[in-house]
C-alpha cells in the first residue's frame, strides 16, 4: 500500500500554483504601490514640517542674515532675539491671556458638551432630532457672519473687553462640533454598561461620572485638542471683542508686533515660535489619546 503524500500547506500551494512570471508581476505592482504610497507620505511630511523648520532657522538668524541667507541654517545661533523678542512684542502677558482665555474655554466647553452630547446619544425624548439638527446646522453658519450681532450683543452683557466673556463665547462657537463628536462617542459604548450601573443602583450623573466618562477620554481629548488649536489661533473674535492691549492674546500682538517692527524678521520669527510651542506641546501630551480618538467614534453614527 502506498504512502499517503504529503500535506502541502494552503498558502504554499496557492503560491505554487502562481506562475512565476504572474508572482513576480504581483509583487512588482504591491512594490510600487508601495514606493508611490510613502513617496506621498515624504511628501506630505517635507510639505508640513519644512515651513516649521524654516521658521526656527529664521528665529537663530539676524536681520541680515535673514535676507542673505533666506533659505538655509543660520550660520550661529542667536539666542538673544528670543529675549528681546519676548521684552519688545510684550509677550509674556498676552500669553497669560491666551492661556487663562483657552483654559477657561476649554473647561466651559468641556463641562456643557459632555451632559449634552450624552443626553443626545442616550436619552429619548421629544424633539431629540430636532435638536441634533440644529447643531449639525450650527457648524455650518460661520462666525464672520454674525459678527455684528454678537458684537452688540456682547457690549450688552458687557463681555467686551473681557477674559470670562471671550472665554464663554469661544466655548459657545466650538460647542455645537464638540457635541457632535462626543456623541458618536457616546453610541460607541454598549448599553449594557448603563443597564448594569442603574441595576447597581446607580443614577444618571453617577452612570455618566463613573462608567461612561472613563470610556470616553480619547473623545475628550480628541475635543480638546481641536478647541485648543482653534481658541489659541483665534484672531477674528479676539479681534471684535478686545480692544484693550492689557487683554489682548497672541495673535494680535504678532499683528502689531508686524506692523511696527515689520522690518526685523528675525525677531517675529522668534515671536512666532514661542507661540507655537505650546501648541506643539499639547498635541505631544495628548497625542495618545488623540490618534484613538481620530478612529473610536467613528464606529456607530
Amino acid at each position: 500500500m502506498a504512502a499517503p503524500a504529503p500535506a502541502v500547506p494552503a498558502g504554499k500551494a496557492v503560491s505554487a500554483q502562481i506562475p512565476a512570471r504572474r508572482r513576480r508581476s504581483l509583487l512588482g505592482r504591491a512594490g510600487g504601490e508601495l514606493a508611490l504610497v510613502y513617496g506621498l507620505l515624504a511628501l506630505v511630511l517635507v510639505e508640513t514640517l519644512y515651513p516649521l523648520i524654516w521658521v526656527l532657522f529664521g528665529s537663530f538668524k539676524s536681520k541680515e542674515e535673514v535676507i542673505a541667507n533666506v533659505w538655509g541654517p543660520p550660520s550661529q545661533l542667536l539666542w538673544s532675539n528670543y529675549a528681546e523678542a519676548w521684552k519688545i512684542s510684550g509677550m509674556g502677558a498676552r500669553i497669560f491671556n491666551s492661556a487663562s482665555i483657552t483654559a477657561g474655554a476649554l473647561l466651559i466647553l468641556v463641562v456643557a458638551a459632555t451632559p449634552a452630547a450624552y443626553a443626545l446619544s442616550r436619552i429619548r425624548f421629544r424633539g431629540r432630532n430636532i435638536i441634533l439638527a440644529f447643531i449639525v446646522a450650527a457648524m455650518l453658519v460661520p462666525p464672520q457672519v454674525m459678527a455684528i450681532p454678537l458684537f452688540m450683543t456682547a457690549r450688552d452683557l458687557g463681555l467686551v473687553n473681557s477674559r470670562v466673556g471671550i472665554a464663554i463665547i469661544h466655548a459657545a462657537s466650538t460647542l455645537p462640533l464638540s457635541i457632535f463628536i462626543m456623541r458618536s462617542f457616546f453610541l460607541t459604548l454598549p448599553m449594557e454598561l448603563e443597564d448594569a450601573a442603574r441595576m447597581d443602583g446607580a443614577s444618571r450623573v453617577q452612570t455618566l461620572w463613573h462608567v461612561m466618562l472613563p470610556l470616553i477620554r480619547p473623545g475628550i481629548a480628541l475635543v480638546t485638542i481641536f478647541a485648543f488649536i482653534e481658541i489659541w489661533n483665534d484672531f477674528f473674535l479676539a479681534f471684535l471683542l478686545l480692544r484693550e492691549p492689557s487683554v489682548q492674546t497672541i495673535p494680535l500682538g504678532l499683528v502689531a508686533f508686524f506692523q511696527q517692527y515689520g522690518s526685523m524678521w528675525n525677531l517675529y520669527f522668534a515671536a512666532l515660535t514661542l507661540t507655537t510651542l505650546p501648541v506643539i506641546a499639547v498635541f505631544l501630551l495628548m497625542q495618545r489619546h488623540f490618534i484613538a480618538g481620530l478612529t473610536a467614534g467613528a464606529v456607530k453614527s
